[in-house]
């Protein structure tokens, strides 16, 4: 590789004016410059390049062959170097767009309602959910291969690399078919005696049931592994199995599977839903757009809602 000579941008910018006005007086006033520091900047130009570049002709500066070479690379190299500069352009949701948002099948069934506004309202957008294969995939938003992770907590949080809004938080509730053996309230040790399923959305064998029933030295019995939340209490109808699931979804899918729900038998944190993108992206229009898009639905939404109580 060549050395690249040692120039001061503003004398590329010079050179680039010039070449396009052919005079040193309005490249002065272009560029803000007595005409005096303008052929100073000129006469410097023309050491470091060893070349004379321009020649005065009937009152014209006129390019050599030497400056017509240079200008076909340096005239668009600092357009794109001031392009890149410049402050991004606004988001423009009527034009086409694609948003990859990682969920679980929880999560997305969370969005629904907000991604069934969006789309309605904006036909060329494309949301494309792909599957969360790990809690927080903090290299794909990274690298941009998702715009934002839909995902869940138990407890709060810092990364340096990422940004995080907390959308809501809600509690676990022990859920058991009607026709389940125990037709009391279930306590501890009943709780500890039948089998469990587990919910598992990145293959892991134990969840956050398990770590609390290790901090007072229990453990329980996992008869179903599934990482799925949505198909989970489908496997409770006419067994003995018991399930430690979100609240949210319980109360939806209860009275069609014929479920009795309680809270569990002993203390489970909270979960927040969350979404997260990458810092790096913090004044990308589109992920901007798409959060201030979230937060003004939710709030419209949590407004309709204190209107019906």
């Amino acid at each position: 590789m060549k050395h690249l000579p040692n120039l001061d941008l503003n004398l590329l910018k010079l050179f680039a004016v010039l070449y396009q006005n052919g005079s040193v007086t309005l490249s002065a006033e272009q560029l803000n410059l007595s005409q005096s520091a303008c052929s100073h900047a000129l006469t410097r130009l023309r050491e470091r390049l060893g070349d004379e570049l321009f020649v005065r002709v009937n009152n014209r500066m006129l390019a050599t062959a030497h400056a017509h070479r240079l200008a076909k690379t340096v005239l668009p190299a600092l357009q794109m170097l001031e392009g890149g500069l410049q402050e991004a352009s606004p988001f423009d949701a009527n034009e086409p767009h694609t948003l990859t948002i990682a969920v679980t099948d929880y999560t997305a069934w969370c969005l629904r309602p907000f991604v069934a506004h969006l789309v309605s309202l904006f036909e060329n957008l494309d949301i494309r959910f792909v599957q969360l294969e790990e809690r927080i995939a903090e290299q794909a938003l990274k690298e941009e291969s998702l715009d934002l992770v839909c995902g869940f907590a138990h407890q709060q949080e810092f990364s340096e690399s990422l940004t995080q809004l907390s959308w809501f938080e809600d509690a676990y509730v022990t859920v058991r078919c009607q026709s389940h053996p125990c037709k009391k309230q279930i306590d501890l040790s009943t709780f500890i005696a039948y089998p469990h399923i587990l919910i598992a959305p990145w293959n892991e064998r134990r969840g956050i049931v398990d770590r609390a029933l290790a901090k007072i030295k229990k453990s329980r019995t996992i008869a179903v592994t599934t990482p799925h939340v949505l198909v989970a209490p489908t496997l409770l109808p006419e067994s003995d199995m018991l399930l430690t699931m979100p609240r949210r979804y319980a109360l939806q899918v209860c009275d069609r599977l014929h479920l009795q729900l309680q809270p569990p038998p002993l203390p489970v944190p909270d979960y927040q839903l969350k979404l997260y993108w990458h810092r790096t992206r913090k004044r990308d229009p589109k992920i901007g757009w798409f959060i201030t898009q979230f937060c003004d639905f939710h709030e419209l939404e949590h407004d309709e809602a204190k209107l019906v109580k």
